[in-house]
């Protein structure tokens, strides 16, 4: 039931497809309309505000992230049945709470070290150099399978030890998981994804095991040290569950800022013309990127007791999805909100990576590589431009912006 009454956000559904390709104007309408509002073919409250949302995340006595990475719509029996075999994930980042997030997070940081980053940075640079060498080579290219899509991938498997063999495979069995959870798919489909979903477990589990016996140098056998100088904090069981979450986080939200910041680069051309005028303004052009048009639109909770927000009771137990692309949006912290901007002073205040105890881990690393992808963009293809007249289209699903296909012109002569 709705408690005092809270309206009810008419019209609004985050899986139209009108929606999915505008997710900004459609959560303008709500915000001005409203702090909180309930979705009804949901069941969660949307949470429309800067203010609020940052509330919600900071307030780990009365939000619990359980529910951060539950599917939105329970997938079919066959599909559990599938998923139930073989795939023993236990909450670890993202979707843990006290008492297992702290150990797990700590283990993380331990090992995910500037000193391991840095090593990193010549790695990546040289992939993405040579794959916009070899996007440059033709006449009109699709950006994303070009470039955005292959090189997030690339980092979070090399970060984690993968051999570059593998990537693509890796790749396709992670493309799909989005959609189980965050998508209306048919029951086959689901089905097809669950086993995808149990492949990919299954390659954590061998991989953490041969890296137990034989560390390397990589994050996942810096865990397994770790483990050894700490078995109280850290396990085997942990290190995969931890190596499968972070080969899923570590690239599909960089894939999408990438994708979505060239297109708001080419479509703001005094943006772009600046940034090869200044590279020194490219980190700041990527945090804009993520407050303008960032990969998270909505992120989840759930609250423990009842609690109050923006004027509104939410039910202990009540989901709620926060606005992260609303929150970028919010007139009250951003001025002009709509307007791209790569000099805007505060763009760095967006919520994208969330903030608080579950302040993303990979955020040091998807700046590294979108800056990375500015710098060699400006450099190698300054009259990069987006083809004319395309059609946009974006993943179905109601928490991850992530554009299928952007059709650029690299612009060699």
């Amino acid at each position: 039931e709705l408690m005092s009454g809270c309206p009810v956000a008419h019209g609004y559904d985050p899986l139209d497809p009108a929606t999915v390709l505008d997710p900004h104007g459609a959560l303008r309408v709500l915000r001005e309309g409203g702090p909180v509002f309930y979705m009804e073919g949901f069941d969660h409250y949307i949470v429309t505000r800067f203010e609020d949302v940052e509330k919600v995340l900071l307030d780990r006595e009365s939000w619990s992230a359980a529910n951060a990475s539950t599917p939105l719509i329970a997938p079919c029996p066959q599909a559990q049945a599938v998923l139930s075999e073989g795939f023993k994930r236990v909450p670890t980042l993202n979707n843990a709470d006290p008492p297992r997030h702290g150990p797990m997070r700590k283990s993380v940081l331990t090992c995910m070290t500037p000193r391991r980053l840095n090593a990193l940075d010549s790695v990546l640079r040289e992939y993405a150099r040579n794959l916009v060498v070899e996007m440059s080579k033709h006449h009109e290219v699709d950006f994303v399978e070009a470039f955005s899509f292959p090189f997030p991938g690339f980092a979070a498997f090399s970060l984690l030890g993968f051999p570059d063999k593998d990537t693509e495979q890796l790749k396709i069995w992670s493309r799909t998981r989005v959609l189980l959870t965050y998508g209306r798919l048919s029951d086959d489909e689901q089905v097809e994804v669950a086993k995808d979903v149990v492949a990919m477990w299954c390659y954590v589990e061998d991989f953490v095991a041969a890296r137990w016996v034989e560390p390397a140098d990589d994050l996942t056998s810096d865990l397994v040290r770790l483990a050894g100088e700490k078995p109280e904090q850290l396990n085997q069981f942990d290190i995969v569950n931890i190596v499968y979450s972070m080969a899923l986080a570590g690239h599909e939200t960089t894939s999408n800022t990438i994708g979505s910041g060239v297109r708001a680069l080419m479509e703001h051309p005094e943006s772009w013309e600046a940034i090869k005028f200044d590279p020194s303004l490219i980190p700041n052009a990527v945090e804009e990127i993520l407050r303008f048009d960032g990969p998270v639109i909505n992120h989840r909770r759930v609250a423990k007791v009842d609690v109050m927000i923006g004027g509104i009771t939410i039910p202990a137990g009540g989901r709620v999805m926060l606005g992260f692309a609303s929150a970028g949006r919010d007139a009250t912290i951003f001025d002009n909100p709509d307007h791209f901007d790569v000099t805007r002073e505060n763009a760095e205040l967006h919520l994208e990576f969330g903030k608080g105890p579950h302040l993303c881990l990979g955020a040091p690393l998807g700046r590294l590589e979108t800056r990375i992808t500015l710098e060699l963009l400006t450099e190698l293809c300054p009259n990069l431009s987006l083809v004319p007249e395309q059609t946009f289209e974006y993943s179905p699903n109601a928490l991850f912006r992530g554009l299928k296909q952007l059709m650029v012109r690299p612009g060699h002569v």
